[in-house]
């Protein structure tokens, strides 16, 4: 019977390592496309609009930007923090 639980919490272990990992690498993928994905969502923004000022633009689209690279800042860093832990726990 505790072999058993034994195998059950490796297993869950595992299951964890797993998603943290994947959260990492999906953070680092939107931080590598957060410009790209930003001037995308400004433009979608631009053609709701129809038209608008430069310096509105711009600054529409830099914070399109910097919202990825929060998001995909947070999701690596959770990823990262989780798998040393994990780590430094063994």
């Amino acid at each position: 019977m505790a072999d058993e639980l034994k195998k059950m919490l490796d297993d869950k272990e595992k299951v964890q390592l797993i998603i943290a990992a994947v959260v990492m690498l999906g953070g680092l993928v939107v931080l590598l496309k957060s410009v790209a994905t930003g001037q995308a969502m400004g433009e979608k923004w631009l053609e709701s609009q129809g038209n608008a000022d430069t310096d509105l633009y711009l600054e529409t689209i830099k914070s399109y930007i910097h919202l990825y690279q929060i998001v995909g800042g947070v999701m690596f860093g959770g990823g990262l923090l989780t798998l040393l832990r994990a780590k430094l726990k063994k």
